[in-house]
């Protein structure tokens, strides 16, 4: 379909803007509802699993935990096993993996997490293929959102503003009117939504920002040949205030490994070779180190910093236009680093699929866009308290005091992690919320309670611990 006819203002039409995880899962949602789907993206999409531009840090690690797995297969049935196809791991997140944190290396035993490990360049493809089969879905690209289309009393929002992006002659491409139904904002950190409403009259959510001033690294290896090892991946877990660097090894497609280093409080990973080598020896355990100095390298150092936490607060406007809602990193952006920002946005959809079906379940539409915005601040208020928690721990962070209540957590939670190595019932159900498939309220359970209570804070163990016990 051409760009003019989609400009066409169909009954029942829905428009997303930004085509990445959050947008094109908002859009299969969408299906559900309306008799037509446009998704705008900034981008023109390869026809293959690469980078893009409009992801920056797509070349990075990106984990999307058996919970966001568990959506994504009832988005798609089947899509697992055709991800598996195209090279992605199958593996048991508990068994197949090596976790050290502050308090030693996790015990291995097999799991329920069942799940698999690629890279975000093969998993938006894959979704992006599983999209496109549906014909009611029409995928405008190398457009950009330039402003929202309102009713005459600015009550509602009606459509939205587009233009082709043009680098070379910017500014000289004239926007066209899109109508739609109902306008979802799923276009990342960066989104125009504070200004878009400001145009229309209304005021732009506060925000809160939370910043450890952390910075990460990649690059992609080939694995050295080692019949020997048997795990497919490994974290080694900072341990602040004392270090602050985080290191992790991610087997993808293509029998590659991603190899991924972190730094907090601006001690950011470099990229050149011997001192990115340097940088991984200066982790709480060596392991890491050891088993990339002999691998070989696939590819040069990709950096990214733009890592601090944003939440900007819709659910707290005392006003805002009807049938627009924002979701994703557009609402809530996390630091990438804890793995979150994939599974997040899909429990966001989530949380859409219900909306819509409870503003439709009756014929009404009863349905208020701030009842969204309401639903989701609860689904991310989870994933940015663990957030932010661990980023409030980082020396000379930027954010708000520490409150007596969440130095009391920090305190809980340091005597939990101080039992994984030794409690398996705690171990389990900390993977289990890791994965995002418990809340973490289970581990305020009195079971755990009367456990993490009783038990006596030994000094953190830092000491390296041989890789050949690991293998």
């Amino acid at each position: 379909m051409s760009f003019s006819q989609s400009c066409r203002s169909p009954s029942h039409h829905a428009v997303v803007i930004g085509g990445g995880i959050a947008g094109l899962l908002a859009a299969r949602v969408l299906l559900n509802y309306f008799d037509q789907v446009t998704l705008i993206e900034r981008d023109h999409y390869p026809e293959e699993p690469v980078a893009r531009s409009g992801i920056p840090q797509g070349t990075h690690v990106h984990i999307l935990f058996m919970r966001g797995q568990q959506i994504l297969e009832d988005f798609f049935p089947g899509i697992k096993d055709k991800l598996v196809k195209r090279g992605a791991i199958e593996a048991d997140f508990s068994n197949d993996y090596l976790y050290r944190f502050q308090s030693g290396w996790l015990p291995r035993a097999p799991s329920q997490l069942q799940g698999y490990a690629c890279t975000r360049l093969l998993l938006e493809w894959q979704i992006r293929q599983e999209l496109q089969a549906y014909q009611r879905v029409q995928i405008i690209e190398g457009h950009e959102v330039v402003g929202l289309l309102s009713s005459n009393n600015r009550q509602a929002v009606t459509g939205v503003r587009l233009r082709e992006r043009q680098p070379e002659r910017a500014g000289e491409s004239q926007s066209r009117p899109l109508h739609a139904d109902l306008v979802i904002d799923a276009s990342g950190r960066f989104s125009h939504a504070p200004r878009w409403l400001e145009e229309l009259g209304y005021q732009p959510p506060l925000e809160t920002v939370v910043n450890a001033f952390l910075g990460y690294a990649t690059r992609v290896y080939a694995p050295p040949t080692d019949h020997s090892r048997t795990w497919k991946g490994m974290l080694i877990q900072s341990n602040p205030p004392e270090n602050l660097r985080t290191g992790f090894v991610w087997s993808v497609e293509g029998n590659r490994w991603q190899v991924l280093l972190v730094g907090a409080g601006k001690d950011y990973p470099p990229t050149q070779e011997a001192d990115f080598l340097t940088f991984a020896k200066g982790l709480i355990d060596p392991l890491l180190y050891e088993v990339i100095r002999d691998a070989q390298p696939l590819s040069p150092i990709y950096s990214y910093r733009r890592t601090e936490n944003r939440l900007r607060h819709f659910e707290r406007l005392k006003r805002q236009p009807e049938k627009f809602i924002v979701l994703g990193d557009a609402c809530c952006a996390l630091n990438p680093i804890y793995g979150q920002g994939m599974t997040v946005a899909a429990l966001g959809t989530v949380a859409l699929d219900t909306w819509l079906g409870d503003k439709h379940s009756d014929g009404s539409q009863r349905g208020r866009s701030q009842d969204f915005q309401k639903k989701l601040a609860r689904v991310n208020a989870l994933a940015w308290q663990f957030a932010t928690g661990s980023d409030y721990r980082v020396p000379g962070n930027e954010g708000k005091a520490l409150n007596w209540a969440s130095r009391l957590q920090h305190r809980y939670m340091d005597s939990l992690m101080e039992m994984l190595p030794t409690d398996k019932e705690v171990h389990d159900a900390f993977m289990e919320v890791l994965h995002l498939k418990q809340p973490p309220g289970i581990l305020l359970h009195p079971n755990f309670l009367l456990k993490v209570l009783g038990h006596r804070q030994r000094p953190r163990d830092t000491e390296p611990t041989s890789s050949v016990k690991h293998s």
